[in-house]
């Protein structure tokens, strides 16, 4: 058996469990709250029917305008630095707004990766849309929202994901696996921009010092 197809056992396996202890499904809306290792904030999950899909929905508040968090978003080659489950993130054809971008990801606690390409469409600086092109799991979309929010000096940051990983994949099971690794995914989000936003204040009061 290969990496692939045992992760996929695993999962499958692990799907039976979630199934058999699991009080029920839920076809609108959960939420589930999870406070993110290393982050002083609690996230909020939402999982909600869209088109006919159950999107992951999360959102937060970050003390930096939208075009700094957008800096961080777009900043596609270093991606991987930032977010803890991106193992690759790579540009193979920049069509100006649209992007067709390689992913490799690592769900927490799943052995091996998977691989997908993503069409990445830029609206800056409030939203980037995806959908899958090919590679791994049968579909992947997704979006991050950004909304200035206390006067422009702070971003209300949505993120959504929906995956379908096909007959071995069940989406309870991968909604369970979202909820597990949002909360990574938002806290570094928030921790690289606001890092960032304060080292270049710092940098800008230090000059003004001199």
């Amino acid at each position: 058996m290969n990496l692939k197809a045992a992760t996929v056992h695993s999962l499958s396996a692990l799907m039976v469990l979630v199934v058999s202890f699991a009080p029920g499904t839920v076809s609108q809306e959960v939420v589930a709250k999870g406070r993110a290792q290393n982050a002083a904030t609690t996230f909020e999950i939402v999982e909600q029917a869209i088109g006919g899909k159950i999107f992951s929905v999360s959102r937060m508040v970050v003390r930096a305008r939208p075009e700094q968090v957008w800096q961080v978003l777009t900043d596609y080659d270093n991606a991987s630095l930032v977010f803890p489950n991106l193992r690759k993130c790579q540009v193979v054809q920049d069509k100006g707004a649209t992007k067709i971008v390689c992913h490799e990801v690592q769900p927490s606690g799943v052995p091996g990766t998977f691989k997908y390409v993503l069409e990445i469409k830029e609206i800056a600086p409030r939203m980037l849309e995806w959908h899958r092109v090919k590679g791994d799991f049968r579909d992947v979309d997704g979006l991050w929202k950004l909304e200035p929010s206390d006067g422009g000096r702070c971003t209300l940051v949505t993120y959504a994901a929906y995956v379908n990983g096909g007959l071995f994949m069940p989406q309870p099971l991968i909604r369970r696996q979202f909820r597990i690794d949002i909360p990574g995914v938002m806290a570094a989000l928030k921790l690289k921009t606001e890092t960032s936003v304060a080292q270049i204040a710092r940098r800008v009061d230090a000059t003004k010092s001199n």
